[in-house]
């Protein structure tokens, strides 16, 4: 009997406690990256116990379907503070915004010795190659005035990571 009352008291005070909304939500747009007749799609998400804990997600998936890049982070840890537990309508816009990338070409990127440290982890061989062979890139932001751009490489069919840069805009 004890343990009925103490489980109920239990089920009571949850009941009682205020409950944050999930920060579940998803956004898509059509997008040109590969190349190929149908349209490619970005899709931004979110998913967590409430809009300040939440995780982010930025895939591509090319118009046959196929995943070609995933990208996720903690979206505190890259964008800061700016979400709040009680504001999931923000995180709604920033996915709108997010879902936007810029789209160009590997010829555009920073020439090697105009990286910093740590910008790419590609070899100079490698990115001078990709830069000179004038593939698609697509740069999404990866943290507050920060990008992560990737290029497409039709013969392997998929998407690779090019380099990161600091950017004067910003998506919050």
């Amino acid at each position: 009997m004890i343990r009925l009352l103490a489980l109920g008291a239990l089920m009571f005070a949850s009941a009682c406690s205020p409950q944050v909304a999930r920060c579940d939500f998803t956004h898509t747009r059509e997008i040109t990256f590969t190349g190929g007749v149908t349209a490619d799609r970005v899709t931004v998400r979110t998913f967590g116990a409430s809009c300040d804990k939440a995780i982010g997600i930025y895939e591509i998936i090319d118009g046959e379907g196929f995943p070609i890049w995933a990208w996720a982070t903690p979206l505190p840890r890259a964008f800061g503070d700016v979400f709040k537990a009680e504001e999931p309508e923000r995180v709604e816009t920033f996915l709108e915004e997010w879902s936007q990338p810029a789209i160009m070409t590997t010829q555009t990127a920073p020439e090697w010795d105009q990286l910093a440290p740590g910008q790419t982890t590609l070899d100079e061989l490698t990115y001078a190659d990709i830069r000179a062979r004038d593939l698609p890139m697509l740069c999404h932001f990866s943290g507050t005035a920060r990008q992560t751009c990737v290029f497409w490489e039709p013969v392997a069919g998929g998407a690779g990571h090019l380099f990161d840069r600091d950017v004067e805009e910003t998506v919050e």
